[in-house]
């Protein structure tokens, strides 16, 4: 079943000719795509699935045994790191290192950045939107990694002209989707759509994919998820560009529940944060290079700073709770000792 956008919608655009030879989304991709939402599914299947690409293998055995995760022991095979991570984590970093590598496969070095940079941040937005708000954050996070398949798409086709339409832009989204109109017919909404139809992708990932620079409505469902991450993501300095006039946090979240809205708005300096460690963690460096939206002199959003989203492991509060454990252990077997030995 396809997604059938709105029938008040104008006809569809002819797709560009070369965007017919683009290469399409990893097999395997598709494949755990389906798995990972079977409740059924179980570990087994999905590491059988993995072992099918090296690089994905490799990719989530590295990751399961990263140091930002406790382990009792480190994780030597595919099976063993799906079981570390747990079947939610392993959907999205597993589609998270697929779509990262087709996204580098698709960009030259110049563009590749800026483009992983904002699909990563959309997708961590996304998830954080949906937790806040009642939602599956790992469908979100699917969802927020495939929406800009167009763009990665366009790209690959057309290389040269999509820096050019980039130039042209000035840097501000809404002008980049005039720009691609005006240079291939098509936004890279719409390009999207169309490679997500011919690949099979779910109904719901077409649908995000077709809207996700739509205007948010007031109900919030999936692609509503999305749209607000997609502003957001660019706001917070991860985009192809940055805003002459930094968007109003508080109408773009408008559709969150209140408390939601202002539990995510004091939030959003740790979301950041937590942006910037996935980016390094999988780019393996020691700090990632700027977008175009964190380009000197650019402006970020005057938020409060806020703890951050999840305690990290070598935090000060985790070593007290270290220290403090060692100690009672010591106070216990003194106390041991000694109705033992009086």
């Amino acid at each position: 079943m396809l997604y059938v956008p709105d029938p008040s919608s104008k006809r569809a655009p002819e797709m560009p000719a070369k965007l017919a030879h683009v290469a399409p989304f990893p097999a395997v991709a598709m494949k755990l795509l389906s798995l990972l939402s079977d409740e059924d599914c179980n570990f087994s299947t999905i590491a059988a699935c993995i072992c099918t690409d090296p690089a994905l293998s490799g990719g989530l055995i590295r990751r399961a045994n990263a140091a930002d995760l406790r382990t009792y022991c480190e994780a030597r095979s595919v099976l063993q790191a799906v079981a570390t991570l747990g079947m939610d984590r392993t959907r999205e970093l597993s589609l998270a290192i697929m779509t990262s590598d087709y996204a580098r496969a698709a960009a030259k070095a110049g563009i590749f950045g800026p483009c992983w940079h904002h699909t990563l941040a959309c997708a961590l937005c996304a998830s954080e939107i949906a937790r806040e708000s009642g939602l599956h954050p790992v469908e979100a996070y699917t969802a927020a990694l495939l929406h800009d398949i167009g763009r990665l798409g366009l790209i690959s086709a057309y290389t040269a002209d999509y820096e050019t339409v980039i130039a042209g832009a000035g840097g501000h989204p809404e002008n980049l989707i005039r720009c691609e109109r005006e240079r291939f017919g098509v936004d890279h909404a719409q390009a999207g759509e169309w490679l997500a139809q011919r690949w099979g992708l779910p109904v719901s990932i077409q649908e995000v994919i077709a809207r996700h620079h739509d205007q948010p409505e007031k109900t919030l469902d999936q692609v509503g998820v999305v749209q607000i991450a997609c502003r957001l993501a660019d706001m917070l300095g991860f985009g192809l560009g940055k805003y002459d006039e930094l968007p109003d946090v508080a109408e773009m979240t408008a559709a969150l529940p209140e408390w939601a809205r202002t539990r995510f708005q004091v939030q959003l300096p740790a979301l950041r944060e937590a942006i910037l460690r996935e980016i390094r963690l999988f780019e393996g460096a020691e700090d990632p290079a700027p977008s175009a939206g964190e380009a000197p002199g650019s402006e970020q959003p005057e938020v409060e700073s806020a703890p951050e989203l999840a305690p990290a492991a070598d935090s000060p509060w985790s070593r007290l709770l270290l220290t403090g454990a060692v100690m009672a252990g010591m106070l216990l077997a003194g106390v041991i000792a000694h109705s033992l030995w009086p």
